[in-house]
């Protein structure tokens, strides 16, 4: 049996997934709690998209394999390479709907293309 998160540790991680530029950018390695990519920020500068870009909260990133906002980072202090945690949080906040959940392959998603005239 793997080791089990209080609901008070998932909703701080929750917490550590929004306005958060600063530790995404120290971490080394971040995970998607949706699809359960895990990546280094500093290695995927080409396919990394941010939000909230003009919050004076800060910038939030988007995962760059599924488009999804629920990406955290080591620097969080929170264990995001640990299997039981990433499962707690998937099924926190997608109710057991999610890539991780539902054992498909992970796959890159197109970023649609938006022309405006």
């Amino acid at each position: 049996m793997g080791k089990t998160y209080s609901p008070e540790d998932i909703k701080e991680a929750h917490k550590a997934t929004i306005y958060h530029e600063k530790d995404i950018l120290n971490s080394s390695v971040c995970t998607c709690f949706y699809c359960g990519y895990q990546f280094d920020p500093h290695n995927e500068k080409e396919e990394i998209e941010w939000w909230d870009e003009e919050s004076p909260k800060g910038k939030t990133i988007v995962c760059p394999m599924c488009l999804i906002d629920c990406v955290i980072g080591d620097a969080s202090g929170f264990p995001v390479t640990d299997h039981d945690f990433i499962m707690a949080c998937t099924e926190a906040w997608f109710g057991g709907i999610s890539r991780i959940s539902d054992g498909k392959p992970v796959e890159r998603a197109n970023r649609p293309t938006i022309i405006v005239d």
